[in-house]
C-alpha cells in the first residue's frame, strides 16, 4: 500500500494480489483510476474505480488473451477532521464486519438452492482501512436519482430484496441462534450501533441542533393553511420531539429495541446506496445494496422507515403505502418458507400484525432520520461536502457542523412527513 498524509490507495501490486486470488492466470499490466462517486453520493468515505488490464493464459494453450475487470474500492476520507467529524474510522470497522463476518455467515443459509438474496457485491477484500469489490455497473446496475427518490417499481423491487435480506437474519435466529448472538452481541465480533448510542450523543449534538433547528424552520414556514390551534399542535409535537435534551435518546432507543422482527439491518437504505438494473431474465436479480456502514442489530422496520420515510413523497405514501408494505410482507413469508423457518410466529397473519405495529414504532426513527437524509437528497451537487478535495483545502473548513440547509422540495416533502405521522398517531 501507498501512504500519504495517512491517505490509502491501491497500489498495482495490491491490485496483483486481489485478482491473483481469483484468477492466478491473469498478468496485471496496468490500471486505470477515477473518482468512484460524485460530490453529495458520499459522506463518510471515498470511493475510486479502477480499470485494471492484463493479460490471461488460456486453459491448455500457449495463447494469452487481453483482460480487463472493473473494481471499485473505498477508503477513508483524506481530511482527519472529517473523518472525525462522520466518525469515518467506526463506520469503516462497521462495514468490514458485515462483509467479513455477516454477510458470510447469512449467504450459508442459501446453501441448496435456497436462494432468497443476491443483492451483495462481490468483495476481493475488506480490512480496517480498505474495502475492494466488484463495480456493479458491469452487471448493468445503477444507481437511482437522489434528488428524484424512488419511483413505485423500484420501490416494490427494493422492498423484495429487503424480504429476502431480513428473512436471513430471521432463519439465522431460528437455526443457528448462538451465530446470530454472537455476531449481534455488543462488543462482539458482528456488527452494533455505530451512531445512534447514548454515549454519542454530545458527539453529534451540534450536527442535530442544526439539522432539528432547519426542520422546525422549514415545517413552520411550508405548513399549509389550517387552524390556529392545529398550527400550535403540529409544531408542539415536532419541537418535543426533536428537543436536544431527548432525540438522540429516543433514537438510540428505537434503534436498540429488540424483539420478534429484530435483524440484521442494512442501517442506510436510502437512494444512494440501492442500485438497479433492468431485468434480463426470470431469475435475474435487479436490486444490489451497498455501503453497509451502519449496520445494526435492530427491527426490521427500521429498514423499513428508513426507504418509505427517506426516499419516497408523502403522495407516494398516500396512495401505495399499504400496498408496499403488503408486498413486503408477502415476500418475507415466501423467503422464510424457502429457508423452512418454522416458528409459529411466521405466521402471515401474526406477522402482518407484528410488523405494522413496529412500522408504527418507527415511525419518529424515520422522521429522524429524515433530518439530514433529505436536506442531502434534495440538495444540489456543488452544495454538498466535496471529500476529494485536497487535505489542506479541507483543514480551513470547521468541519461537518450539520446537513445543508434544505430548500422548498425538502421543506415539502419534510411538512409532509410530519403530518403524516401525527395523523397516524405515530408523532
Amino acid at each position: 500500500m501507498e501512504c500519504k498524509n495517512e491517505t490509502v490507495r491501491l497500489s498495482l501490486d495490491t491490485i496483483k494480489e486481489i485478482i491473483a486470488k481469483d484468477e492466478p492466470d491473469v498478468e496485471i499490466v496496468s490500471f486505470e483510476e477515477e473518482p468512484g462517486s460524485g460530490r453529495g453520493d458520499n459522506y463518510t468515505s471515498m470511493l475510486y474505480r479502477l480499470r485494471v488490464m492484463g493479460m490471461k493464459q488460456q486453459k491448455n494453450t500457449t495463447e494469452r488473451v487481453k483482460w480487463q475487470r472493473a473494481i471499485i474500492y473505498k477508503v477513508l476520507p483524506d481530511s482527519r477532521e472529517r473523518r472525525e467529524a462522520f466518525k469515518s474510522e467506526t463506520l469503516f470497522r462497521n462495514e468490514v464486519a458485515f462483509y467479513t463476518r455477516v454477510w458470510p455467515a447469512l449467504n450459508a443459509l442459501q446453501s441448496r438452492g435456497r436462494r432468497v438474496f443476491d443483492g451483495v457485491a462481490r468483495i476481493y477484500t475488506a480490512r480496517e482501512d480498505l474495502i475492494a469489490m466488484e463495480d456493479l455497473r458491469e452487471r448493468g446496475f445503477q444507481m437511482g436519482d437522489r434528488r428524484v427518490g424512488l419511483q413505485l417499481e423500484q420501490l416494490q423491487q427494493t422492498l423484495s430484496a429487503l424480504a429476502g435480506f431480513h428473512a436471513l437474519s430471521l432463519a439465522l435466529k431460528e437455526l443457528r441462534p448462538e451465530k446470530f448472538e454472537e455476531l449481534s452481541r455488543r462488543g462482539g465480533n458482528g456488527v452494533e450501533e455505530a451512531m445512534f448510542r447514548d454515549e454519542n450523543a454530545d458527539w453529534y449534538r451540534q450536527y442535530y441542533r442544526v439539522a432539528a433547528n432547519n426542520a422546525i424552520k422549514m415545517v413552520s414556514e411550508a405548513l399549509p393553511p389550517m387552524a390556529k390551534e392545529r398550527r400550535e399542535d403540529v409544531m408542539q409535537r415536532l419541537q418535543t420531539f426533536l428537543h436536544e435534551d431527548t432525540f438522540f435518546h429516543t433514537m438510540s432507543k428505537l434503534a436498540a429495541a429488540q424483539g420478534p422482527l429484530t435483524v440484521f439491518c442494512h442501517g442506510d437504505c436510502w437512494t444512494n446506496n440501492i442500485l438497479f438494473r433492468e431485468e434480463s431474465g426470470p431469475d435475474s436479480k435487479v436490486v444490489c445494496f451497498v455501503d453497509f456502514q451502519l449496520s445494526r442489530v435492530g427491527s426490521l422496520a427500521l429498514d423499513l422507515a428508513n426507504l418509505l420515510y427517506c426516499c419516497t413523497s408523502g403522495e407516494v405514501r398516500r396512495v401505495h403505502m399499504t400496498s408496499l408494505l403488503r408486498h413486503y410482507h408477502l415476500h418475507l413469508i415466501a423467503a422464510l418458507e424457502v429457508l423452512d423457518v418454522q416458528q409459529s410466529s411466521r405466521d402471515p397473519a401474526t406477522m402482518w400484525n407484528v410488523l405494522t405495529k413496529e412500522i408504527w414504532a418507527c415511525g419518529r426513527f424515520g422522521l429522524g432520520l429524515a433530518l439530514d437524509m433529505l436536506p442531502i437528497s434534495t440538495c444540489a451537487s456543488d452544495e454538498a461536502p466535496n471529500l476529494y478535495e485536497d487535505e489542506e483545502a479541507s483543514e480551513k473548513k470547521e468541519g461537518a457542523q450539520g446537513p445543508p440547509p434544505g430548500g422548498a422540495e425538502c421543506a415539502r416533502l419534510m411538512t409532509d412527513l410530519v403530518l403524516e405521522l401525527i395523523d397516524n398517531e405515530a408523532l
